[in-house]
């Protein structure tokens, strides 16, 4: 059974999971995340797989209990906290805020899953893109991937527009209510693309008349992206860019060389925007610079979706699309090795989203050198989710880790006497 973690419910996917179960004579089931929100996930996938020790449904209420409980003593600290403990006060200056209490929930969670894991212990296989074969051979043999993060200093124009923005949002909800979590996601992080995109200011994006007109208004976001695809769609295999000190002027990154390998096809690029109301201002902007891209998007019909997809897997310097801008509805399943450079825009909040982006271009049959761009807008929530998108990747390690002792202790077992 694939994407196993669609069963992570008690809902109907979950009912027939469990019944095709009951008629099988085994089952295995694929997933490359197993935890998407929380440690009752794997409980109840484990409920479905019938993995022993996850029969006892009154142990499930129990760890409900636990966490919810956990939940409730952190809610109380923070109100309690008040404005000088929020946690939206560090997500607006992009570090953590030190006068946020410390919390239970995670120590509780984690308790959980080492539990869990243990259960799962004898009944999992794990496969990444770095595991090796008894002889310690990889059995993938994908290049590392390499890793760009473009730390940007935004003009003082737009950070301006973002503290303005920032203040009204905090004085109007010092707490993060649920109000405020809406705002955050449409308004404030759209704005960080560019204001205009503020649907509190209208949402209206006009694209400028001119590249001209673009440098008199330009944002350090949308110019940097601009200039990242502009480099890579040049000439193919081109040595990664980096960011100076200064935060916005861009150069060729040191002890890196252009790939002079023919390798038959051209170099393409994946964006990753969170936003796809966002998406016709990257468009707008890179056709200024000259560049033809392409989207998909949740709106598209499949038909379209296909079209789209064929167009950007086919495309050359004289024809089609070769940059393709994707959101969440690209991230899960979609197979775009023909590219071998990614920009991500949007900062995801989750370490396996980010995984999971990362592979519709470090895959199978990738055989180019990969580049992960991350735009990282200093002084903004950008440094803020880029901790936590991480630090959320601690449940996932809960789980499925162990040291490098213990992992190099089970691949000694595996070995050949």
């Amino acid at each position: 059974m694939d994407e196993a973690h669609s069963a992570r419910k008690h809902n109907q996917i979950h009912r027939a999971f469990r019944g095709l179960k009951e008629r099988a004579t085994s089952v295995i089931a694929m997933t490359a995340t197993p935890i998407t929100t929380k440690a009752q996930d794997l409980y109840i996938m484990g409920q479905w797989m019938g993995i022993p020790g996850f029969d006892d449904h009154s142990e499930f209420l129990e760890l409900n209990k636990e966490i919810n409980r956990a939940n409730r003593q952190d809610s109380k600290a923070l109100r309690e906290a008040g404005i000088e403990g929020s946690i939206i006060r560090g997500v607006f200056i992009g570090i953590r805020n030190q006068n946020t209490p410390d919390l239970l929930s995670p120590e509780v969670t984690c308790e959980w899953m080492v539990k869990i894991r243990d259960r799962f212990a004898h009944n999992v296989i794990r496969r990444t893109i770095n595991s090796v074969d008894h002889a310690g051979n990889k059995l993938f043999g994908l290049k590392p991937y390499l890793e760009h993060t473009l730390k940007l200093r935004m003009y003082d124009n737009e950070m301006g527009a973002l503290r303005s923005f920032a203040k009204d949002l905090v004085r109007e909800n010092p707490i993060a209510s649920a109000d405020t979590r809406k705002n955050f996601y449409i308004e404030f992080r759209r704005s960080m693309l560019h204001p205009m995109l503020n649907p509190k200011n209208g949402g209206h994006w006009k694209k400028p008349l001119s590249l001209t007109h673009w440098q008199e208004e330009k944002t350090i976001k949308l110019d940097t992206l601009a200039h990242v695809v502009r480099h890579h769609l040049d000439s193919n295999g081109r040595a990664p860019l980096t960011m100076t000190e200064d935060g916005q002027t861009l150069t060729l990154a040191p002890d890196c060389l252009q790939d002079m390998s023919d390798y038959g096809e051209d170099d393409r690029v994946v964006i990753y925007s969170a936003f796809p109301s966002s998406n016709q201002a990257l468009i707008d902007i890179l056709d200024l610079y000259g560049i033809a891209a392409t989207e998909l998007n949740g709106t598209m019909s499949l038909k379209k979706r296909q079209a789209a997809l064929d167009d950007f897997r086919t495309s050359t310097r004289t024809k089609g699309h070769r940059v393709l801008i994707i959101s969440n509805v690209g991230m899960v399943g979609l197979n775009l090795a023909c590219a071998n450079v990614m920009v991500i825009v949007d900062t995801t909040w989750s370490a396996l989203d980010d995984e999971q982006l990362r592979g519709r271009i470090f895959r199978y049959p990738q055989q180019k050198q990969v580049h992960i761009y991350r735009l990282i807008a200093l002084g903004t929530p950008d440094v803020f989710l880029n901790n936590i998108s991480f630090d959320k990747g601690q449940l996932h390690s809960a789980f499925i880790g162990c040291t490098d002792d213990i992992r190099a202790l089970n691949l000694s077992m595996l070995l050949p006497s």
